[in-house]
């Protein structure tokens, strides 16, 4: 199946939903709440004002580049070597994309429901389905973000409204009580969630139409949505102390529904929504690594992402302690993740301002 193709930016919205969403709505949850506790709402927000004028600025930079491939067009402003020294922080961040969604699921699916199941197993299915998805190419990403984002909506609904009798508003407050330290603490790993759009500049070439500015803030403000509402949650329902406690906040939410005196149990709906989000997110991943370098055949592409899916499947099989593992998303991925994001997208835009110069002959003219 070919692999070019292009969508429309509804598309793209669904697929960023999903794989930017198990980020937002889950990931980021428990780091959250780790390091500003009951200000982690306010956190979140703090960061949506400086989420929205970043979004403007990308869809500037995406008018700026005339939604052309990233790279060659940044070899045209600049020279082919800086521009893939631009391209390599977010290569590297793709690749970390892919490879701690495939540890974080193996781990989080033998942890919380299948405990005897062999790893290499769960392993193997899920990059070779995204595999398979990444070298289909990126319209069939989309039809299945199409078809898996509807339900997992309607999940998240289900479980906030089921959920409403076991919320208490009262335990957000005292706001700020620690000062506003823990807000700032707080705002780096909201922010290392959000930063996650800069996707969209990678894949901007295969839009169908122009992307406005308040498109991409309206986005943007669904995902501030996406975050805050299982912080919230948590907050709520458990207290910020036991919230903090919880690796997986939101799968522990899913545990308090009932449906009537005899329904209850209905975490499963958890794993439909944890396994679209993650499947979505690594075939995403596996796909713009291979967009972003130069094959020129399919056959190398093929094997390029076949490459990529094998480490994951390597990466994941070597035993790692989930607590280390948390340890390392917090201290050191979301933090730098932030860092660097927001750095390269801000040396983008500004290459986006650099004059274009003129040929030799022109010169003359």
């Amino acid at each position: 199946m070919e692999s070019g193709g292009k969508i429309s930016f509804l598309q793209a919205c669904m697929i960023l939903l999903l794989m930017n969403g198990l980020t937002n709505h889950v990931i980021v949850n428990p780091l959250l709440l780790d390091a500003a506790g009951r200000d982690s709402w306010i956190s979140v927000l703090c960061t949506g004002f400086a989420l929205l004028p970043w979004c403007a600025i990308l869809a500037l930079l995406m008018r700026r580049s005339g939604q052309r491939k990233l790279q060659p067009w940044l070899a045209e402003r600049t020279h082919p070597a800086i521009s893939w020294i631009l391209l390599f922080p977010v290569c590297l961040q793709l690749y970390l994309i892919g490879g701690m969604t495939v540890i974080h699921t193996s781990t989080w699916t033998i942890t919380n429901y299948l405990p005897a199941s062999p790893k290499i197993l769960l392993i193997l299915t899920l990059t070779v389905l995204c595999a398979l998805c990444a070298v289909w190419g990126l319209r069939v990403i989309a039809v299945t973000s199409g078809l898996l984002l509807p339900f997992v909506i309607l999940l998240g609904f289900f479980v906030a409204i089921s959920n409403g009798p076991e919320k208490n508003f009262q335990l957000l407050k005292p706001f700020v009580e620690r000062g506003w330290t823990p807000v700032l603490d707080g705002m780096v790993f909201a922010g290392g969630g959000f930063v996650e759009l800069i996707v969209l500049i990678l894949m901007q070439h295969r839009l169908k139409t122009r992307v406005r500015p308040w498109q991409l803030m309206l986005f943007g403000l669904i995902s501030l949505y996406i975050m805050i509402g299982p912080v919230i949650g948590a907050i709520t329902e458990f207290g910020p102390k036991e919230a903090a406690k919880q690796l997986e906040s939101p799968y522990e939410q899913w545990r308090l529904v009932k449906l009537g005196p005899y329904v209850e149990h209905v975490d499963f709906f958890s794993i439909y929504q944890w396994l679209s989000g993650a499947s979505v997110r690594v075939s995403l991943a596996l796909f713009l690594l291979a967009e972003l370098l130069p094959f020129r055949r399919a056959g190398r592409r093929a094997w390029f992402i076949v490459a990529v899916a094998a480490s994951y499947v390597i990466g994941a099989m070597i035993p790692i302690n989930e607590y280390d593992f948390y340890l390392w998303m917090y201290r050191i991925y979301f933090p730098y993740s932030l860092l660097v994001a927001s750095c390269i997208s801000l040396v983008w835009f500004v290459v986006s301002l650099i004059k274009k110069p003129l040929p030799r002959k022109e010169e003359i003219a």
